[in-house]
């Protein structure tokens, strides 16, 4: 059980090693490789967009990182980090000790400049490139379902149910940065951005763990099993892929192919991202909560037995 005593600031390691002190601007090349992993996006499988060419597949992938970049600013800044400033100025409904408010604050200014990066490195793609990006989803998954979640609990749980989700949501999310950093059909200076990211979201996953260990340790079982039984709220609409297969309209509709063609492609998309028990983001969410004590607590365990 993670107690005061026992939490480890990681502040001395954020002065040696985040990537705001010790990385430096990473520049698009011309070499040819992808901005985006094939596997990430289904659109590529089609038969339909296999016969148009390279042209038109390398359109998709672009478009697609255009998305994953502009929701990677959305989740944090304005969902990351609202939880973590939150917790840094003693405005949590939990009372945490200086050293995690200390590291809250580390959290605030890493995840600002992954957003500076991000949004450097998507304008200098699209002066590179010379195509500009659709419009993007004004919102992120995590922008629906943190809500939803938070109206399903009594009020005085619901900065624990933000915690939790925010917590949940950063170790899903660094996974998929390791993924994309060892990704050898991306882009040097993509597979960079994405390495400098994973420095400061190895250090933030242990973080959000180690607080969810301590707020667990010290919340009293009422809080307890009203979180645990709200999980499977958040996790439902987190793992939804509306905004995903809203987006993949927009870019089929956005393709040089005839009108026909853009059809028979959207009919078939229905379905193209389905969540399974072996899908990396259950298996990155079951393994986060055995870290983080949660399946220790036989109601929560059972509660999300069903989506788990």
């Amino acid at each position: 059980m993670m107690t005061l005593q026992s939490y480890k600031s990681h502040a001395e390691s954020w002065e040696q090693r985040a990537t705001i002190r010790s990385r430096p601007r990473r520049i698009v090349e011309d070499d040819g490789l992808h901005y985006y992993p094939l596997e990430r996006q289904p659109l590529c499988a089609h038969p339909a967009i296999v016969d148009a060419g390279d042209a038109v597949r390398d359109f998709i992938l672009l478009q697609s990182f255009y998305k994953y970049i502009n929701d990677v600013i959305i989740f944090e800044t304005e969902i990351v980090n609202a939880t973590a400033l939150k917790i840094a100025r003693g405005r949590f409904a939990h009372d945490f000790p200086f050293a995690c408010r200390h590291d809250a604050m580390s959290v605030v200014i890493d995840e600002d400049y992954h957003a500076y990066v991000a949004m450097d490195y998507l304008r200098q793609v699209e002066v590179h490139t010379g195509v500009a990006a659709l419009a993007a989803n004004h919102e992120i998954e995590l922008s629906r379902a943190i809500p939803r979640a938070l109206e399903r609990v009594a009020p005085p749980y619901r900065d624990g149910m933000e915690l939790l989700a925010v917590a949940i949501s950063e170790n899903t999310v660094t996974a998929e940065v390791a993924a994309f950093s060892r990704d050898t059909t991306l882009k040097r200076s993509v597979k960079g951005v994405m390495s400098d990211h994973l420095a400061d979201e190895g250090r933030h996953s242990v973080f959000w763990i180690n607080l969810v260990k301590l707020y667990w340790s010290e919340i009293d079982e009422a809080a307890r099993s009203a979180l645990g039984e709200t999980l499977p709220v958040f996790l439902k609409e987190y793992l939804s892929a509306e905004l995903q297969l809203a987006f993949d309209r927009r870019l089929i509709d956005a393709l040089d192919l005839p009108a026909a063609t853009r059809r028979e492609i959207a009919g078939d998309m229905v379905g193209a991202y389905p969540i399974t028990s072996q899908h990396p983001m259950i298996v990155n969410i079951r393994n986060f909560f055995k870290l983080s004590g949660l399946l220790d607590h036989a109601p929560t365990r059972a509660a999300l037995a069903s989506v788990l």
